[in-house]
């Protein structure tokens, strides 16, 4: 998608992640909504020279130009002097299952929408890991009428901001900047998609809102547990992939081994694409309104443009449901290796 989630470098370790319950926040407020909208974007853009600016600013026009979500998402863009790419997303919230699942059938507006809801049942608890909460990010949060604004995110040499996301790039070895065998828009792409809300809380104590529709087998979500043994597809873990028709269909592979690459990211294509975990540099990978990306984004709250709102007659928003304050950031490593990862 183009957007701001870009590839990163490899490296031997798994970037880290820190979860950590910080406050609550009080009672969860459904905003009112404009009937028409686009998504918008307040960004600050340091140290990339014009081609590599234009290429941030034409990834940020796609999500514009595909989703009517009436929010503004905060992104710093830096060039980065190492790696590839990596990004740092605001402190995740934690919300009631319940409360996320009424906002999703609220906002519900595509067939894509209708097929998923119909896989997310209606009930207490997730059906993920059977607790009674999911983790959101702060943009998606918003997207479904949720007051879950960006805030501080304090990396020590990488981000210093106030939104929902920081985004480095390595310009220099891209093929925008220096010639390089890696497509700069898909880097982008890659990382505004997980500050937009893709990615998985596989290996943590809560799903995210894409692991509603992650699974094994058809009728089978993933254990949701981290899987060392990299054996299976792609040499890229035992099989969990994207479904939103129950796992009937699989619309795309989850890398799902400890690699050093995100459980919430694609095993290596040829030709790459956008959310791949890893990238072996083929093909010239972007999104488009029904890439796999784009449909993950629809079904965990963003609006398609061209809908107009149905909601289920059922969903109620679930008014003082409590929201939990949660530091996640994710950092990304700086280091190189053969192949490029996918922050």
């Amino acid at each position: 998608m183009l957007g701001v989630r870009c590839f990163r470098a490899a490296s031997a370790a798994r970037r880290g992640l820190r979860l950590k319950s910080l406050a609550l926040l009080g009672l969860a407020l459904v905003m009112g909504r404009p009937a028409h909208a686009n998504l918008t974007f307040n960004v600050t853009i340091i140290g990339f020279d014009a081609a590599g600016t234009a290429v941030i600013n034409n990834a940020l026009a796609f999500y514009s130009a595909t989703f009517t979500d009436p929010i503004t998402v905060a992104i710093q863009f830096h060039n980065m002097a190492t790696g590839l790419n990596a990004s740092s997303i605001a402190p995740l919230y934690t919300v009631d299952y319940s409360q996320y699942r009424a906002a999703l059938g609220a906002d519900a507006t595509s067939a894509d929408d209708n097929t998923a809801l119909a896989n997310t049942p209606v009930q207490a608890n997730n059906p993920v890991n059977a607790s009674a909460s999911v983790q959101l990010k702060s943009a998606n949060g918003r997207a479904v009428g949720l007051n879950t604004p960006g805030t501080l995110i304090n990396i020590a040499g990488f981000c210093n901001y106030t939104g929902d996301g920081c985004i480095g790039i390595n310009e220099a070895i891209t093929s925008t900047g220096g010639g390089g065998p890696y497509s700069m828009l898909a880097a982008v792409e890659h990382e505004i998609d997980e500050v937009l809300g893709l990615g998985s809380g596989v290996g943590f104590s809560q799903p995210w809102a894409e692991d509603l529709f992650r699974y094994s087998a058809n009728g089978v979500r993933t254990n949701f547990l981290s899987n060392a043994s990299c054996s299976g597809p792609s040499g890229q873990g035992p099989l969990n992939y994207f479904s939103i028709d129950g796992g009937a269909t699989n619309l795309d592979t989850f890398n799902n081994c400890d690699n050093g690459a995100d459980y919430g990211d694609w095993v290596t294509h040829t030709p790459s694409q956008v959310q791949d975990a890893i990238t072996n540099g083929t093909g010239n990978p972007f999104l488009t309104a029904s890439s796999p990306e784009t449909v993950a984004l629809d079904v965990i709250g963003y609006t398609r443009a061209g809908t107009a709102p149905v909601p289920e007659p059922t969903s109620v928003i679930l008014l003082g449901s409590v929201v939990v304050f949660v530091a996640g950031v994710k950092k990304r490593r700086a280091g190189m290796r053969k192949g490029q990862q996918l922050a």
